[in-house]
């Protein structure tokens, strides 16, 4: 990606008052240029199976330029059903060695898969120096909640058979995020044993077009736009539950204080901003420690773009992890 020069940028700014208004002095010259260089937000409607099948092409390349970056070993595995897959970062503290991070990936609970999203979780493996497990769920056009919910509940319960709870932290982000939240509330419920913390990356918990960001930041967020790339998938995953269910919409549900300590991260462009607020409300409220970090000019999952505000993101993503495994 070619970066402009800050005066450039400057000039640039005061010559389009619509840029001006789009594009703050406080964004790093890399953030602003792929502010520049974002396509508009396409509008997803149709077969969701199909629209997979071109996304996850597309992402693949993605992916294999993450590991030439940050390399690791990648190992398929079948548990619970699915073909799960192994991330062991080239920098794998030995002292991690017997810990795991489960990795929920994002996509609207609609797209993507473990092989597809590794601009996420290798990031993140590499920033925590831990082996992570990424787990393949069914996606929405597969099954409508609960199944995904229901999945990621098996793997946990497979992985319990090799490490202890304190031994595993959750991290996802978007779809993932909201999916990890609804499965510590059903492990909550069920009186089953937490992991020892998550991390939800800009996490989607109420799948309905809802809160003050949704309105504020309908068209700054480059990444998601509701009406464009959600909505069809939002109502797939609930399937016949109302989109504002405590099950696919989990900051309508219960909050315990026997949840794990939470990360959360957002930034002040991304749409689920008030999703991030409002959740870390019902956590304090809750007694849930909780940390909310959000990052100027940043947008939806803004992590998995190679930019100066994305390494200061996996700096905290590292010490939430390093606070919880010292």
């Amino acid at each position: 990606m070619k970066t402009l020069p800050h005066a450039v940028l400057l000039a640039l700014l005061a010559t389009s008052p619509s840029l001006a208004q789009d594009l703050p002095g406080t964004l790093s010259p890399e953030a602003a240029q792929a502010l520049l260089d974002t396509a508009p937000v396409d509008q997803i409607q149709g077969d969701l199976s199909a629209i997979n099948a071109a996304l996850e092409e597309a992402a693949i390349a993605d992916g294999k330029a993450a590991l030439a970056r940050l390399p690791a070993t990648l190992e398929e595995v079948e548990i619970a059903g699915r073909t799960q897959l192994w991330i062991t970062p080239e920098n794998l503290d030995p002292a991690r060695a017997d810990r795991v991070i489960l990795h929920i990936h994002g996509g609207a609970h609609a797209f993507f898969s473990p092989h597809s999203t590794l601009t996420a979780s290798l990031p993140a493996a590499h920033a925590a120096k831990t082996k992570i497990l990424a787990v393949d769920y069914p996606l929405a056009w597969e099954a409508p909640f609960p199944a995904a919910r229901d999945h990621v509940l098996d793997v946990y319960g497979e992985i319990l058979k090799d490490y202890r709870p304190d031994q595993v932290i959750f991290s996802g982000d978007s779809a993932g995020g909201g999916l990890i939240l609804s499965v510590l509330q059903a492990m909550d419920a069920a009186g089953l044993p937490m992991p020892a913390g998550a991390a939800l990356l800009s996490p989607w918990v109420d799948i309905s077009d809802t809160g003050d960001s949704n309105i504020t930041l309908r068209d700054l967020d480059p990444i998601i736009v509701y009406d464009k790339n959600l909505s069809l998938a939002a109502q797939t995953y609930a399937g016949d539950l109302p989109l504002t269910d405590p099950g696919p919409s989990p900051i309508y549900g219960d909050f315990s204080p026997d949840l794990p300590p939470i990360f959360i991260t957002t930034g002040t462009r991304d749409l689920f901003l008030s999703g991030a607020a409002r959740l870390q409300r019902a956590l304090r409220a809750a007694q849930v420690p909780v940390d909310l970090m959000v990052y100027e000019g940043m947008w939806h999952v803004f992590q998995v773009q190679e930019l100066p505000e994305s390494e200061a993101a996996w700096e905290d993503y590292s010490r939430f992890i390093d606070g919880i495994w010292p």
